[in-house]
């Protein structure tokens, strides 16, 4: 059996790229070493086993760890950000390492790919690379800096049955007309157009909306107004914010603390709420009916794959709710067409031409328990056969072993 190390350069970020490490480790019982120089906050709460080492302090030890694997799998390195020390001794930690090694890249957008260190550099020292599609913003990046190292396509797998057995709960024990969303601001993320959603067609037929994971960033006005260019209180959204408070709108709530949840009401705006420890928020998932994210990419980005976060909600039994544009171009591996055209799916796809139509379906799973529970086993048995993490990452492995330095991607890629 190959014996794997996977390597988190930018350190344990809580977030999805913390995740997939997590499910490959899963399955193959991987090392993983975590670059220490930078903390993150999300880190808290995530089930995870690991080695914390500096690249600044302890370049060499981390090198005679790693080559004593059969395969180094890289799914995060340093970003510009980092200390220098660290920047630098991640391209001599690559120049040591003996056996193959393979990086995994999961950032979609342009701004996030720009802010690694030495990112052209470092996808020179790979033997494989694997992102989520050859016509995403990673793989222009490639493209354009004249790259040669052999891209190819990867899948992204969940454990849905480990999930299931820790968080499942029986469907009495739900709260039937509490939907969480679970992000961050990014608008890529939708949390508008849950807000939006809440306030249009759920706030008046009884029920809660909450949104847990936002940053106080330099976006939140996106969050909580509709016109952005305005900032005024003719658009400023319905909310009861709790994560980036304006004296001016929300001087009647309190701070933010965790002893907030489980008491939110019917009525109100949706409830914004900041970052959240992975397991206690689980747990709150469990307990309401439905789950959402509502991620959503150009077309071409997603290469068939599904977030962590989207599993998460399923695996913990919430109905799932998803954004339609994902739903219409995600092909599921088993009946082989768009999502929002599949047989019991068990799945919502929301998008703001189709509000009325998820109102009266979230209305009637709200009131019929049995419903509810019918599809929500629907969207586990479904969402598994699509990416059940043994069948992903046994793909995984074989493609950072098998594709091959040097194999051949067609030149004209490099001259459009």
């Amino acid at each position: 059996m190959t014996k794997v190390v996977i390597v988190l350069g930018r350190g344990t970020e809580g977030c999805g790229v913390t995740q997939c490490a997590i499910q490959m480790q899963k399955v193959t019982g991987a090392t993983i070493l975590s670059a220490n120089d930078k903390k993150w906050g999300r880190s808290k709460g995530l089930d995870i086993i690991q080695t914390e080492m500096s690249l600044g302090k302890r370049c060499q030890e981390m090198i005679d760890i790693v080559n004593s694997y059969d395969l180094c799998v890289v799914y995060s390195i340093p970003s510009k950000s980092h200390p220098q020390d660290c920047q630098d001794n991640f391209l001599t930690f690559l120049d040591g390492i003996k056996i193959r090694k393979a990086f995994i890249n999961v950032d979609h957008k342009a701004a996030s790919i720009a802010r690694n260190a030495n990112l052209k550099e470092v996808c020179e020292k790979f033997d494989v690379i694997m992102t989520h599609s050859l016509q995403n913003d990673f793989a222009k990046f490639m493209n354009k800096n004249k790259i040669m190292t052999p891209i190819t396509k990867m899948s992204l797998g969940f454990d849905y049955d480990g999930h299931r057995e820790r968080f499942w709960l029986p469907i009495q024990e739900q709260q039937n007309n509490m939907v969480r969303w679970i992000g961050r601001t990014a608008m890529w993320k939708g949390p508008n157009l849950m807000i939006d959603f809440h306030q249009d067609e759920l706030m008046d037929n009884g029920f809660i909306t909450v949104l847990e994971g936002l940053e106080a960033s330099i976006q939140y006005p996106l969050v909580l107004y509709r016109d952005n260019a305005a900032v005024s209180p003719v658009d400023r959204r319905k909310v009861m914010n709790y994560f980036r408070q304006e004296k001016q709108y929300d001087s009647h709530l309190t701070k933010f603390t965790s002893d907030l949840y489980s008491k939110e009401v019917e009525g109100v705006g949706a409830y914004l709420y900041p970052q959240y420890i992975n397991s206690d928020a689980m747990e709150r998932m469990a307990r309401s009916a439905f789950g959402s994210d509502l991620y959503y990419l150009k077309a071409a980005a997603y290469g068939n794959n599904i977030e962590n976060c989207h599993a998460e909600i399923i695996a913990s039994g919430s109905v799932p709710l998803f954004h339609k544009h994902f739903c219409d171009n995600v092909i599921h591996k088993v009946q082989g067409k768009p999502i929002s055209q599949c047989q019991n799916s068990g799945t919502l796809g929301l998008d703001y031409t189709n509000f009325a139509e998820c109102r009266e379906t979230m209305i009637r799973l709200k009131n019929d328990p049995s419903m509810r529970d019918d599809w929500r086993e629907m969207a586990f048995e479904f969402w598994k056969q699509h990416s059940n993490g043994v069948d992903v990452v046994d793909e995984i492995i074989q493609l950072a072993i098998e594709t091959k330095q040097n194999q051949p991607r067609g030149l004209e890629e490099y001259f459009q």
